[in-house]
C-alpha cells in the first residue's frame, strides 16, 4: 500500500464524510460526484447507486441483479464496466458480491438461485446467525468465517457518538492486527482464489466485518483508495442505518476505514506485507487474486 494511504482516506472523507453519514440516496450521490468526477468514476458510481449504465456485452457490463429485501446486496466490482483500476484495468463484475443478513423474500430467493453462487461467506458471529440465519441457495458451498472471534457481536448500546466513534476505530483497527481476524480474513481470501463461479460475502449490521472484506479486495486489485472510501460509504445507501441508544445499525463513517487502513500500514508497511505476513497468503495465491479480480 503506498505510502500516502492515510492521507488518501482524509481526503476522500473530507469530500464526502460530512454528506455521507445517512442520507436518502440521491443525496449522497450529489456529495460524491465531485470527488469521483477526478478519477473517471462518476457514471460507475451512479450506475451502482440506481442508474442505468451499459455500453457493452457480457457479464462485465451485466446490470446487477436487483434483490431488494436483502440489504447492501451489491457488487463489489461496481458498476459496468467495473471500478477502474491505477494500472488501466477494471474490477471483474459478476464474481463477488456482498451483503447484509441473506434473508430475501420469495421472489429474491428465485433471483439468487439464478445467480448460481459457488460460495456464501458469512462473517457474522454465532449469535448473529442465530438470530437471522442465512437461507440454503442450492448451489451454493456455505463457509461460516466468524470474524469477530465472539459469541455474538460486542453492543454499542447508550454510546455517544463521540464513544461510538472511537469504539468503532478500535475494532476496525483490531480487524486488521487482530489473530483472530487475520486467520478468517486470510482464509476467506483463500477461499476466494480457488473457489469457482460467482460468490457472496455476508456480513452483520454492526461492525462492517464484511466492508473490510470488500475494501481489502478492491485494494488488491488496484482500485485506487478514494474509490475504496466512496464504495465502503455506499453502505449508508444500500442499508437502513439509524443513530439510537442502542447504535444497532450505525452509519459507517471513513474514520473507521481509515483506522484499518492506518494499522496496516504501522503494523506491516504495505499491502503486501500484511496479505503474506498478517493473513498468511503466500505469492502465488495474491497473484491468482489479482488476476481474478481485475479485467
Amino acid at each position: 500500500m503506498p505510502g500516502g494511504v492515510t492521507a488518501g482516506v482524509t481526503a476522500a472523507a473530507r469530500g464526502a464524510a460530512g454528506t455521507l453519514a445517512s442520507p436518502p440516496r440521491r443525496r449522497l450521490l450529489k456529495g460524491t460526484m465531485s470527488v469521483l468526477a477526478l478519477g473517471g468514476c462518476a457514471s460507475t458510481l451512479l450506475s451502482a447507486c440506481g442508474g442505468d449504465y451499459s455500453d457493452g456485452t457480457g457479464p462485465q457490463f451485466a446490470p446487477t441483479p436487483v434483490v431488494n429485501s436483502v440489504a447492501n446486496f451489491r457488487d463489489i466490482g461496481g458498476a459496468a464496466p467495473g471500478y477502474s483500476t491505477s494500472d488501466g484495468a477494471h474490477v471483474r463484475r459478476a464474481l463477488l458480491y456482498r451483503s447484509d443478513a441473506l434473508t430475501p423474500n420469495t421472489a429474491d430467493t428465485v433471483t439468487l438461485e439464478r445467480m448460481a453462487f459457488a460460495c456464501i461467506y458469512d462473517l457474522r458471529t454465532p449469535a448473529e446467525n442465530d438470530a437471522t440465519p442465512d437461507i440454503v441457495l442450492t448451489s451454493a458451498n456455505r463457509v461460516t468465517l466468524n470474524v469477530l472471534a465472539t459469541p455474538a457481536p460486542r453492543s454499542f448500546a447508550g454510546y455517544s457518538a463521540s464513544e461510538l466513534d472511537a469504539a468503532m476505530q478500535a475494532q476496525w483497527r483490531e480487524l486488521v492486527m487482530g489473530r483472530e481476524q487475520c486467520i478468517a480474513y486470510g482464509a476467506l481470501l483463500e477461499h476466494i482464489a480457488e473457489a469457482p463461479g460467482p460468490q457472496l460475502i455476508v456480513g452483520g449490521n454492526g461492525v462492517d466485518v464484511a466492508g473490510w472484506a470488500s475494501a481489502l479486495l478492491l485494494l488488491i486489485a488496484n482500485v485506487p483508495l478514494e474509490i475504496v472510501v466512496q464504495d465502503f460509504l455506499l453502505t449508508n445507501a444500500w442499508r437502513s442505518t439509524t443513530v439510537d441508544s442502542q447504535n444497532l445499525t450505525p452509519p459507517v463513517q471513513a474514520s473507521y476505514l481509515q483506522a484499518a487502513c492506518d494499522a496496516l500500514q504501522s503494523g506491516y508497511g504495505d499491502i503486501n506485507r500484511y496479505l503474506q505476513s498478517g493473513l498468511g497468503l503466500d505469492s502465488v495465491t495474491v497473484g491468482r487474486l489479482r488476476a481474478r479480480l481485475a479485467v
